[in-house]
């Protein structure tokens, strides 16, 4: 039998949920209003359109040519009619390509493949000192200084322990993060919140939010055979917002942490609404009176109306981020402890759809703190959004497109001449149009008197093209000037000197902008969003021994500018490591080079097989050896020509004892003694010449001992095939033809 009574405490308990509930929505939607007039009120969501059109390259004069209707209102709020437009209306966009070579050039830098923009350390454990021993050691230091030392070198050991310890912690708990970073595509994420804040001055990233992962692996049981075991897991995971679809609290200022609440608008098709039936947390009886009262829209007042697609068969579904008390969480379906006073407030998530909250839950974090981030490209006061690319550039974009669209109804008015005709002049055909062959009848009282006496008159527009060209090189000039983005960034040289000094000081100076986005990153994204995943590991990571006192330290970004302005020096790094004196690691240095040109270094090295032959073979013979060697080889040389040269110095000087004996004798006739004294004259030039070469060849060798290995014997035998004289010795070095006795 069933009890009436409990059936109706039921439904009365339910009722008054209800009631809960409705209340909680209404009250959630009017804060929801207040920060959707507060954001519509500053005057961001005018600047964001205006952006957005420029980025497309459209304004109000060619307008219909983007949007379906061209009656829509602009931004200005007034509407223009394309049969109203009588001259030019092309948009020569400058503002696309320079956001986006921004954006490139600072998502290369901040997000490389081969690093991270983060790292965890462990904190500063204090120096544990004496008084950690009691105060018995302390009083008989004096005393006992056999004890102290002992204590000191304790205290020391454990603070090595814990130090090692606490520094390998940090390494698994950031290996574990970056594990998380990579299954979320974290990157990716990241460059389209880059592009957001290039374009319209803010991005918004949103993490770590609990994501259900799906893996797959093949198993072997007990008997052998692989089986297919699918796993399912709550992970952590980080996405892209669009900032058209948050709406902080209106009292925040600058930073959206400060403010008490925050609030993300999500689109779904009543299909998916649907889907969240029967999912955990998820209250069916509200998600039903949504699908049956259709799509409720709070965005009338929106002035984003360039995206062409119509949300009106959409919900919109609002994600809520504040503090709830602890009886609207329990009317919510949340648990909440009995022993918790029910007017007590906590950090929770509420998801509404059509002011009818549909699903709650605590925020994840125990801290509170909501998963947004928000970078300015440029910051506004008192404000947590930016100034992009697009807002800084807009009045040279401006000038480049009056300029253009000036110079081009110059050109259609330029385009031809213009005829006068004067009067009593008609046509043959009675068609008046200008065209070749074309007859026309001169009346009885058409002037005689113009030019030369002739009927027509041509006059030719003056185009001004000049004057109009050098406007619009001021324009995109002054657009290089006011956002910071010269063209070198964008791989132009424009008028960059041509020397290594000239470039290296212009690009640095081009990269101080990015510099400044850098450290941005860092302190608006990097740090409070690494920090809030050190927080889940802390919470729900299941390894203890990944957990630990530890830090967020956000110095890759700016160590990754850095690194991508000193890679053009690298070159010079790496030759100068390769001297033994400085004593610097060459690999290492090569390391840094193949990464600073987007290379994988762990690609380039050698295997282990490689290894082991490159051991196995013998080490290169050292520079000094080989000179030593060669060294001893010239000398050797040398002391072989000498001996060569002195028995011909003997052989010429019993040559002349002959000679003179002969020529001392009294039987020789005269025609004797002539010739005699001919081979005395000849024997003595050649005596003369063996002499100068000797020296020259003395003065070679000397030389030849400081030559570098590669050079030694090209220096000993470059003049092998020109000699002075041929003499039976072979000196080292040789002469030019002609110059024995002066080279």
């Amino acid at each position: 039998m069933i009890d009436q009574t409990k059936v109706g405490e039921d439904s009365a308990s339910e009722e008054r949920r209800i009631v809960i509930l409705d209340a909680l929505g209404m009250s959630i939607s009017s804060k929801l209003r207040e920060a959707m007039a507060a954001r519509s009120a500053s005057g961001i969501e005018h600047d964001w359109t205006g952006d957005e059109e420029f980025y497309q390259g459209y304004d109000d004069e060619n307008r219909s040519e983007f949007v379906n209707s061209a009656s829509k209102a602009s931004i200005s709020g007034e509407s223009k009619e394309p049969q109203d437009q009588t001259g030019s209306t092309v948009f020569p966009n400058i503002t696309q390509p320079n956001v986006d070579a921004a954006s490139a050039r600072v998502c290369d830098m901040l997000l490389p493949t081969d690093d991270r923009n983060f790292a965890i350390d462990a904190t500063p454990i204090p120096d544990m000192g004496l008084d950690q021993f009691g105060d018995d050691s302390q009083g008989n230091m004096l005393d006992i200084p056999g004890e102290v030392v002992v204590a000191v070198a304790q205290a020391k050991a454990k603070f090595d322990k814990e130090k090692t310890d606490a520094e390998r912690k940090a390494d698994k708990a950031q290996t574990r993060i970056d594990d998380w970073l990579a299954e979320c595509q974290y990157h990716s994420e990241l460059r389209k919140t880059i592009d957001d804040a290039a374009k319209i001055g803010s991005g918004v990233i949103k993490g770590p939010v609990p994501v259900k992962r799906r893996s797959k692996k093949w198993e072997r049981d007990d008997y052998g055979v692989y089986q297919l075991t699918i796993i399912d897991e709550i992970k952590p995971a980080s996405f892209n917002v669009d900032p058209w679809n948050l709406f902080p609290d209106p009292a925040c200022g600058e930073s959206i942490h400060n403010g008490s609440h925050i609030f993300e608008r999500i689109h779904v098709s009543p299909k998916k609404l649907e889907d969240c039936i029967g999912m955990p947390g998820h209250i069916e009886s509200q998600i039903l009176k949504c699908l049956e009262e259709g799509p409720k829209t709070h965005s009338e007042s929106e002035k984003r109306n360039f995206s062409g697609r119509s949300k009106r068969t959409q919900f919109e579904k609002w994600v809520f981020h504040g503090m709830i008390t602890n009886e609207e969480l329990k009317s919510a379906g949340v648990a909440i402890d009995s022993d918790e006073r029910p007017g007590k407030s906590r950090a929770a998530i509420l998801t509404m759809v059509n002011d009818r909250v549909i699903h709650a839950s605590l925020n994840p974090i125990d801290s509170g703190e909501f998963p947004y981030d928000v970078i300015p490209w440029k910051r506004r006061p008192g404000m947590p959004w930016g100034m992009g690319v697009a807002r800084q550039g807009r009045t040279p974009q401006r000038i480049v497109v009056a300029a253009t669209r000036n110079l081009m109804d110059n050109a259609g008015l330029g385009g031809g001449p213009q005829f006068v005709v004067r009067r009593g002049v008609e046509p043959q055909n009675g068609i008046w149009e200008v065209c070749p062959r074309k007859i026309w009848i001169e009346g009885d009282e058409t002037p005689t008197n113009g030019s030369a006496g002739l009927p027509f008159d041509v006059a030719v527009v003056p185009m001004l093209q000049e004057e109009l060209l050098e406007i619009i090189q001021f324009g995109m000039k002054m657009f290089e000037d006011v956002t910071g983005i010269p063209s070198l960034i964008q791989g132009q040289q424009g008028s960059a000197p041509d020397t290594v000094g000239g470039m290296t000081i212009l690009n640095n100076n081009a990269n101080a902008v990015l510099r400044r986005v850098a450290r941005l990153f860092d302190s608006c994204i990097t740090e409070p969003h690494i920090r809030r995943y050190y927080a889940w590991l802390m919470e729900y990571g299941e390894d203890d021994d990944e957990k630990g006192d530890f830090q967020i330290v956000a110095r890759g970004s700016t160590a990754l500018v850095e690194r991508d302005i000193q890679s053009q020096e690298m070159v010079n790094v790496v030759q100068l490591c390769r001297d033994p004196v400085f004593k610097k690691n060459p690999a290492k240095a090569m390391d840094e080079y193949l990464k600073s040109r987007r290379f994988d270094p762990a690609t380039f090295d050698y295997t282990e097989e490689e290894l082991k032959q490159a051991a196995e073979q013998k080490p290169p013979v050292a520079p000094q050896i080989e000179v030593a060697k060669i060294r001893a080889d010239v000398e050797m040389k040398k002391l072989a020509a000498e001996q060569q040269e002195s028995a011909l110095d003997r052989d010429l000087e019993q040559r002349k004892m002959e000679i003179d004996v002969r020529l001392a004798s009294e039987e020789l006739t005269s025609e004797e003694r002539r010739d005699l004294e001919k081979q005395k004259v000849l024997l003595a030039s050649v005596t003369l010449r063996l002499k100068v070469q000797e020296r020259m060849s003395q003065s070679s060798m000397e030389h030849q001992k400081d030559v570098t290995v590669g050079q030694h014997m090209v220096d000993i035998y470059k003049h092998k095939s020109q000699q002075a004289i041929q003499p039976a010795a072979e000196p080292a070095g040789r002469a030019k033809p002609g110059k024995s006795f002066t080279q």
